[in-house]
């Protein structure tokens, strides 16, 4: 029988000097040089959902405010710890980082008047990268017509 015929029925092993050579430790190598960028990546993806959290937060603490100062007339301090207490109960969010801004038309402030809630958030990354932004800013705000008169 032809010894071609046997090598490819794959009953008998090629001769040594054949087979390919294996490289002992090779995948950790190749494996050692990919994972600098692999966690970069990582990483870098969990400061982008940090960050998206915090806008999403910061979204809707604005809301919040606003609706909070109309319902109130226009009064600030509804609308300011409406929106802190978004802010404490979002995920990694706090009170402290942030900046409240409500502002009527008028003083004092009238039935359907715009009442607006700015809201500033400051804050660092969970992992920061190193030669990368640490930091992060984002903002919000939000309108609605007061419903009762604060007079």
């Amino acid at each position: 029988m032809n010894r071609d015929v046997i090598l490819s029925r794959g009953r008998r092993n090629p001769p040594y000097s054949a087979r390919p050579h294996k490289r002992r430790g090779q995948a950790l190598i190749e494996f050692m040089m990919v994972l600098p960028i692999l966690l970069l990546l990582v990483l870098g993806l969990v400061g982008v959902g940090q960050v998206l959290l915090a806008s999403y937060t910061v979204n809707q603490a604005a809301r919040v405010g606003a609706h909070q100062g109309a319902l109130a007339g226009g009064a600030a301090p509804a609308a300011s710890s409406a929106a802190e207490e978004v802010i404490n109960d979002g995920v990694g969010t706090d009170a402290a980082n942030a900046l409240i801004a409500v502002r009527c038309t008028r003083t004092p402030c009238r039935r359907y008047d715009p009442i607006t809630v700015q809201v500033s958030y400051a804050g660092d990354l969970w992992v920061p990268l190193p030669g990368f932004l640490n930091h992060f800013s984002v903002q919000a705000e939000a309108t609605r017509a007061a419903e009762r008169d604060s007079q």
